[in-house]
Order: structure tokens, then C-alpha cells, then sequence
């Protein structure tokens, strides 16, 4: 017994100092723990208060709010430590409670989240439009997470400023866009209709493509006394400012040829050119450097006695005959008013053959970009199509020069308003 009692007490230092090795690494443990959640939360007050954006500490599961900065309390209209005593969803309006716990759900999924459809509430009751932006952490060892709220209320302002400026300019477009269509009407109704050409030249087609809605290119036609007078003409811009002219140059036209009973070409232009200086007082467009006008080429065919007249003003006319193109220039000066020497327009008379093509055009498809090069078409490049179709019937042409027209240009944007007409003696 005594050997027992003496082996009890011989064995109690071991014990304890088994006892008090466990104490310590509990301490230190408990130590280590203390320090990180000191430097937690250390890291959270520097991350608190270095914030330009309201900041919450949330606990994920019941909304309670761990921390908040300075700046989510001037927000809001509370003190640190009301803010401290309250949750999350108490800072929501009624009606979006369930959309911020998803909101919050969402995040603690996604490990992260951004959203601007909750606003905040003050301490007043008033709304704050806020762009929430959510991550997830602990805090004290619970899940939790940080919520950074900007208040974004002059930028929504501003947006819906901008939206509102949007509306408008779409409405103004709108209308305007309305209007043009209305002017296109009223220009189409005033064009002779181009299918009507065939009653009196049979073998006839008219390729007109508007760069927009309305156009400054015109196409006129009309018989009078024994002779078919046809007219091709582009006037000064495209769009509405060229749509306008043009609609004075087929109201000339008609009072020229149809009242007046004028059909020659050189004395079409004389008149033209006056009505054109009378309708714009004698000005052109000086301020932005050029004048207003137009480029005119006029035929009249004499079928009886088989003779073509032409007048051009800047706008020449090809004849084919026989595999053989005949080019016929025109004078070097405008219908309206220019700089130079006011000279009368000057006249070409040509015998017909059965068979001959006669071709007036605007300049429009010459000047259009497109081929493998991305270059001009060029007055070649429009010989060439004219030539090499020639033996083709007048549809087919139209149609093959038109197709031609639509692959040359591929995706270039169309420059300007497109006019070609062809006549078959």
C-alpha cells in the first residue's frame, strides 16, 4: 500500500503538467482566435470608414446588421448604433422585402451579386435609389456579408432625362419621317408614271433608284406636236432639297413643252434655266459654296423623219449603234444661275437608224463606290455595261444592268440618287 500511495503521488507531476500543457494550447488557441477576430474586425472598421459608399456588415441569416459606416448613417438619417440595433430588411420598403431576400439568396450563391431595383429607406420615410453591390464573408466566425449601397439617384435622374430627350427626338423623327413619305407621294404623283414611257417609245425602261426616300433625280417625258421629248435630270443635292428642285423642274417642263409647245432641246434648257433663276430669285446657295440647279439632258425624236435633237447641260447622252457607242456632249453649264458668261445652250441633231439605243442618266451610278477595289464605277464603267447588254431585248437589259448596279455597290452605302433611261428607235 504504501508503494501505491508513493507511485499516486509520484505520478501527480506528470498529470498536471499533461493538464497544463492542454490549458496552454487552449489558451493559445483561444489567443489566436481573439487576435483574428480582432484583425477582422480591425479590417472591417478600415474598410468601414475608407468606403465613399454607404456600408453594411450583415448577418446572412436573420438580416441583423453587424456594422455600418458613417456614410451609410448620413445616408439614411440614423445614428452608427441605430443603424447597429436594426436589419436589413428594415431599411427596405414593405412591398420589396421578398425581391431583397432573394436579392441576398442570390448573392450568397453566386458569391456575389450587383443590383440597382431596391431602393433604401431613411429614417423619414424617404426613398433612396441605390445601386446595391453584394459580397459574401464571416464575420465572427457566422456567414455574413458585406453590402456597399451608392446612391444613384442623379444618375437615374439623368437617364430618365435622356430617356425623355430620346422619346422626343424619336417623335420629331417620327414626323418627320411621316412627312417625307408624304413628299414622296406628292413627287411621285407629279413625275409622269415611268411604266407610261412604253406608249410611246415601245421598247423603253426607266432604272431609278433614290438614295433616300424622295429624290433629286427626274425623269420626264411627253409627245408633243409630232415629236417625243424625253428628259433626264439631277438637280443640286438629294433627299428633300433635291426633291424640291426637282419639283420645280417638272412643272417647267410641262409649261415649257406641253403650254409653250417648245421642243427643241437647246430652247427646253433656255427656259428651264430661266425658270430655274426666276424660282430661286437668282441665287444659289452662296454660303455654302456652290449654286442651286440642276444637270439636264433633253432628247426629241422625230420619228417621222427619223432625226434625234439633244441639248445637254453637264449631261451628256450615249447612242449604241451597231456594237459601237456614239457619245454626245452637252454644254458645260448649269440650268440656273453661275459665275460665267450667260451662253445659250448649244444643239445636236443626229440621223437615226432602225435599232439605235439612246441612253440619258444622271451621274449617280457612275459616281458609286463598289467593285473588288471599292472604286468609282466611272463613265467607263457605265459604257461598258451599256455596250456589252446592247444585244440584249430592253427588259433584259433593265434587268441585267440593275442586277449589275446592285453587285457593283455589294455594301457600300449608296452615294447618291440613280437615273438611267433607255430608248430603242
Amino acid at each position: 500500500m504504501e508503494l501505491t500511495t508513493a507511485l499516486a503521488f509520484g505520478a501527480l507531476p506528470v498529470i498536471l503538467l499533461g493538464a497544463s500543457a492542454s490549458l496552454a494550447h487552449a489558451y493559445n488557441k483561444l489567443q489566436a482566435r481573439h487576435a483574428r477576430i480582432t484583425r477582422d474586425r480591425d479590417s472591417y472598421l478600415e474598410v468601414l470608414e475608407g468606403s465613399n459608399d454607404a456600408l453594411f456588415v450583415i448577418n446572412f441569416v436573420n438580416g441583423r446588421i453587424y456594422q455600418a459606416n458613417e456614410q451609410a448613417a448620413r445616408m439614411l438619417g440614423y445614428g452608427r448604433e441605430e443603424l447597429a440595433a436594426s436589419t436589413i430588411f428594415q431599411l427596405h420598403p414593405t412591398e420589396f422585402l421578398q425581391r431583397s431576400a432573394g436579392r441576398i439568396a442570390d448573392a450568397w450563391e453566386q458569391k456575389g451579386a450587383i443590383y440597382e431595383d431596391i431602393p433604401l429607406l431613411t429614417k423619414n420615410g424617404e426613398l433612396i435609389q441605390v445601386e446595391s453591390s453584394v459580397r459574401v464573408t464571416t464575420y465572427q466566425g457566422r456567414p455574413a456579408i458585406i453590402l456597399f449601397a451608392r446612391d444613384i439617384s442623379e444618375r437615374l435622374a439623368l437617364r430618365e432625362g435622356l430617356q425623355q430627350q430620346q422619346a422626343v427626338v424619336q417623335r420629331q423623327n417620327a414626323e418627320l419621317l411621316d412627312s417625307i413619305r408624304y413628299a414622296k407621294r406628292i413627287q411621285d404623283a407629279v413625275m409622269p408614271d415611268a411604266a407610261a414611257l412604253v406608249g410611246l417609245v415601245p421598247d423603253a425602261f426607266i432604272l431609278y433608284r433614290p438614295k433616300d426616300i424622295v429624290s433629286g433625280d427626274l425623269y420626264w417625258f411627253a409627245e408633243k406636236n409630232g415629236r417625243t421629248v424625253v428628259a433626264a435630270a439631277d438637280c443640286t443635292g438629294h433627299g428633300v432639297p433635291g426633291a424640291l428642285l426637282s419639283l420645280i423642274g417638272v412643272s417647267l417642263f410641262r409649261e415649257t413643252v406641253l403650254e409653250r409647245g417648245v421642243v427643241r432641246p437647246e430652247s427646253i434648257l433656255e427656259a428651264l434655266r430661266d425658270g430655274v433663276i426666276d424660282a430661286l430669285n437668282g441665287q444659289g446657295d452662296e454660303e455654302e459654296g456652290h449654286r442651286d440647279g440642276m444637270n439636264v439632258s433633253v432628247v426629241s425624236i422625230d420619228r417621222q423623219a427619223m432625226l434625234l435633237d439633244y441639248a445637254g447641260a453637264y449631261a451628256p447622252v450615249f447612242v449604241v449603234r451597231q456594237g459601237e457607242l456614239i457619245e454626245l456632249k452637252g454644254d458645260r453649264i448649269p440650268v440656273g444661275y453661275h459665275d460665267g458668261e450667260q451662253r445659250a445652250f448649244t444643239g445636236t441633231s443626229m440621223p437615226l437608224q432602225k435599232g439605235d439605243r439612246i441612253f440619258l442618266f444622271s451621274d449617280g451610278m457612275q459616281d458609286q463606290f463598289g467593285g473588288p477595289q471599292g472604286k468609282k464605277l466611272r463613265s467607263s464603267g457605265l459604257k461598258e455595261w451599256v455596250l456589252n447588254t446592247a444585244d440584249l431585248s430592253m427588259d433584259d437589259q433593265y434587268q441585267t444592268i440593275s442586277d449589275r448596279f446592285r453587285l457593283w455597290k455589294g455594301r457600300e452605302e449608296q452615294i447618291d440618287d440613280v437615273l438611267l433611261i433607255g430608248l430603242e428607235v
